[in-house]
């Protein structure tokens, strides 16, 4: 796992549209008791995908975004908030129980310190995991991850330069959930390239470490994969800020996201890692 985050969608808080330097500071001492001392101030251009239930297509907007972000010691976690949206994201992923209640406990020093926020219309709530898919030595990618994952390959002479395949599904009345695949070529039996283009902090300041596996860099396989979850819950008829609803809502898109990843990778991966899932 390199990359995880939540992101929560609600409506305009004017509070956060013209954020005062008051609140910029209550915000920040309250960030600092949770483990996020570090303070950025940013504006950037950050590419959004979602599904268009209606046109059954991948839709992308690019939106300028003033950020106020909070990141914790190590800058492998960090807290974003704009004016319609909190997200934490985290490259030190360990449990899902334990990620939550940090974002929990988030919510709550954002709904305690921003004026309105519990007013405000809950829109959705996103869950998203990045991974990996190296194959260890000996073995290749088409050993690790599922038919139907990998993107077909080609009776064509040449040198592999990128393979992609998506899957959009309908898994609940609000949920949608899309599994993003790219096949990308190693470089000197290397790794090289770790997250989807759309996740690529477009500020330098405010990116994350991503510790590399020994793995990476030894690879015998010509190709590698980064396997991408993104499982959203869209509230129904925009209701009122309310904790227990986000709960259950992120709850169930890890459920979903969880049984998807088990399923995409095979039992001689799971074997090749020493991995066993846990919640």
């Amino acid at each position: 796992m390199v990359h995880t985050l939540i992101h929560l969608r609600f409506t305009e808080v004017p509070a956060l549209t013209t954020i005062t330097t008051e609140l910029v500071s209550s915000l920040h001492s309250k960030m600092m008791d949770k483990g996020f001392p570090e303070k950025i101030e940013s504006k950037a251009e950050v590419l959004e995908w979602s599904y268009d239930s209606a046109s059954q297509q991948m839709r992308q907007k690019k939106i300028t975004a003033s950020r106020l972000l909070f990141r914790a010691a190590g800058e492998q976690e960090i807290v974003e908030v704009s004016d319609s949206s909190l997200v934490l994201k985290s490259t030190s992923y360990k449990t899902f129980n334990e990620f939550y209640q940090k974002f929990y406990a988030i919510l709550l020093v954002c709904m305690e310190t921003i004026p309105n926020l519990e007013k405000c219309l809950l829109k959705s709530v996103g869950l998203r995991y990045v991974d990996v898919i190296a194959p260890t030595q000996g073995l290749k990618l088409s050993d690790f991850v599922r038919e139907g994952i990998q993107p077909p390959s080609l009776n064509v002479e040449g040198t592999h330069l990128q393979g992609h395949t998506l899957k959009a599904v309908k898994v609940d009345e609000n949920q949608i959930l899309v599994l993003n695949f790219e096949e990308l070529p190693t470089f000197k039996n290397q790794i090289q390239k770790v997250l989807p283009d759309n996740l690529m902090e477009p500020d330098e300041k405010c990116g994350l470490v991503i510790h590399g596996q020994k793995e990476w860099f030894s690879i015998d396989s010509p190709t590698y994969g980064i396997l991408d979850i993104d499982h959203t819950h869209q509230f129904s008829n925009s209701p009122i800020f309310d904790v227990e609803l986000i709960q259950s809502a992120t709850h169930s898109l890890y459920q979903s996201a969880s049984d998807i990843f088990w399923d995409a990778i095979t039992e001689q991966a799971k074997e090749a890692w020493g991995y066993k899932e846990i919640v």
